[in-house]
């Protein structure tokens, strides 16, 4: 192939990859954000709170107590502004109006007042309402084609008067075939000409790859448009953006944070045990196998009452033992023949010989029957296990023939609305001045306890406290972990919050959402201490007459 062939191959093949970026820069266009956020107002008053949205000619309004973001239903609120007749709004659902006219989808700036009677109270409300006006449509322009685009012709034309420049400037003169200069001169003529063919295509493929270049940088670098539009997001500078839609639909409730005193409590691990009075074991006596009792063998979860039978026991003997049984009953047998033959004789003479004698020999025998009674052969008898407490049969570790042995424990019987909570607590604390307990399970359920006693000795360099359950709870079993939170007599001074208002930021530390406006909220952290079990005290990082979420939080602190 000569030199034109391989320029022509490298000049197509740089047409085609600049086609090929080019295409895959605009593939890379962000289209603009579909929805646009809605027009809003909000104003807040003493005890209300509005919020207003346009959408053609319908204005939708929300009406939710300050203090605590609860709809008002039921309310009459008549809207009014400059150059705007009062008109109505009527309620669609509880604490949602609407308001139908012409004038809503006009644009421009709209001063607005709301006068709303709830509850025999009267507010007065006001604000501005921004309509805009019809967005233009953001159309894409069409990428100019290749071959049209001016820049590409002016550097294309720039390039091959370069190039033609060179070729004559450094054009061969005709010499002698012969001659010496000619010769020293070809080499040189040859490379200044590579050099001008390369110059010349360094040029056009320039021209051709520095606008698709600089259209890619520029799709690729535009920033894409914030999502806009009244679904919940978080904003910039980390606060939260909850439309009032989106507030009903999460059931967002808030209170007034006012610093008061209050107990103090502490925190501890605690575990369910039973009631030492109301439990109680089973154990195998000896050796043995378990055989059906009259009613058979008690189960798990089974009811029984004090000295009910539980399951029966058969005492089992060594074969070395059996042997000496055997040999020791058979010495007796013959012993009690001999004294009932030495007993029939002297009741045939008992004329003439001593009645004493006569009586010993019955004494003797009547031994040696109870003798042989009491080595009579094992297997024949059974040893009933029954039931020391009332109460639900918690443990059954025996099957029909089990063979086991002494001091096995059968069964364990427990009273489950007699039981205990044993907390752990630091050693060194003061126990005396026990105000409350309450016990949280899994599930959040407080349960109240009663305060007993402490154990006199340290377990393993921790204080065990021993609480009463009061009341009746089917949820708790034995063994289960609880919390166990421990209330003093000294107070402390904070702010008193459900627990739910408490969430993890994304540090771990925890926070609480604050409403700063009627569709935004900010997080602040707060250090806590335990109360009661379902409130947890803020002693720190919470100022009153903030509206603090107590409702809702977790599915705000969600949000991104």
């Amino acid at each position: 192939m000569d030199r034109l062939g391989i320029l022509l191959a490298l000049l197509l093949t740089l047409v085609a990859s600049s086609m090929a970026w080019a295409h895959e820069g605009h593939s890379e266009v962000p289209t603009p954000a579909a929805a646009s956020e809605r027009p809003r107002l909000e104003s807040v008053g003493s005890e209300l709170e509005i919020v207003a949205t346009a959408n053609g000619d319908v204005l939708t309004i929300y009406l939710d107590r300050k203090a605590t973001n609860e709809p008002v239903g039921g309310a009459t609120i008549e809207v009014s502004g400059d150059g705007i007749a009062a008109a109505e709004a009527s309620e669609v659902s509880p604490g949602t109006y609407e308001l139908h006219k012409d004038w809503i989808s006009s644009p421009g700036e709209k001063a607005l007042v709301f006068f709303v009677t709830a509850d025999g109270q009267s507010d007065l409300l006001n604000g501005v309402l921004d309509i805009h006006g019809p967005e233009a449509e953001n159309v894409a322009e069409a990428p100019t084609s290749f071959w049209l685009n001016p820049m590409i012709w002016g550097v294309a034309a720039a390039a091959a008067a370069i190039g033609f420049f060179l070729a004559f400037a450094f054009r061969p003169s005709r010499l002698p075939a012969d001659s010496n200069a000619d010769q020293l001169s070809r080499p040189a003529i040859k490379a200044i000409k590579h050099a001008a063919e390369i110059i010349v295509i360094a040029a056009f493929a320039s021209a051709i790859m520095l606008p698709d270049a600089r259209a890619h940088e520029d799709h690729a670098g535009s920033p894409k448009p914030a999502a806009s539009g009244d679904a919940p997001r978080r904003l910039p500078d980390g606060d939260v953006m909850v439309p009032k839609p989106s507030q009903r639909l999460l059931e967002v409730r808030t209170i007034v944070a006012k610093s008061a005193q209050a107990t103090s409590g502490e925190q501890l691990g605690g575990l369910v045990i039973s009631n030492p009075s109301s439990a109680g074991q089973v154990q195998a006596p000896m050796d043995g196998q378990i055989e059906l009792a009259e009613r058979g063998i008690s189960y798990v979860g089974q009811k029984v009452k004090a000295g009910e039978v539980l399951a029966a026991l058969a005492p089992s003997m060594p074969v070395y033992e059996r042997g000496a049984l055997q040999q020791l009953a058979a010495d007796v047998e013959g012993k009690m023949r001999i004294a009932e033959q030495k007993l029939n004789r002297l009741n045939r003479i008992s004329g003439i010989i001593a009645q004493k004698e006569i009586e010993d020999t019955q004494v003797e025998l009547d031994a040696l029957r109870v003798q042989q009674r009491a080595l009579a052969p094992k297997s024949a008898e059974r040893l009933m296990l029954k039931a020391p407490v009332d109460g639900l049969i918690s443990v059954a570790n025996v099957r029909p023939g089990q063979v086991v042995s002494a001091r096995d424990t059968l069964f364990e019987i427990v009273d489950p609305q007699k039981l205990w909570v044993e907390a752990i607590g630091a050693a060194g604390h003061a126990t005396g001045d026990v105000a409350g307990a309450h016990a949280i399970d899994d599930e959040g359920h407080r349960i109240s306890l009663k305060y007993i006693g402490r154990a006199p000795t340290l377990r393993q360099q921790t204080l065990p406290l021993l609480f009463e359950v009061e009341g009746e709870h089917d949820g708790l079993n034995i063994g289960m972990a609880v919390k166990v939170v421990v209330q003093r007599n000294d107070l402390r001074k904070g702010v008193t919050l459900p627990d739910a208002a408490i969430v993890r930021g994304a540090s771990g530390v925890s926070q609480v959402w604050i409403k700063v406006a009627p569709e935004r909220f900010e997080a602040a952290l707060v250090r806590t201490a335990p109360l009661d079990g379902e409130n947890v005290l803020v002693v720190s990082g919470l100022e009153d007459g903030a509206r603090v979420v107590t409702r809702g939080a977790e599915l705000i602190n969600q949000i991104r």
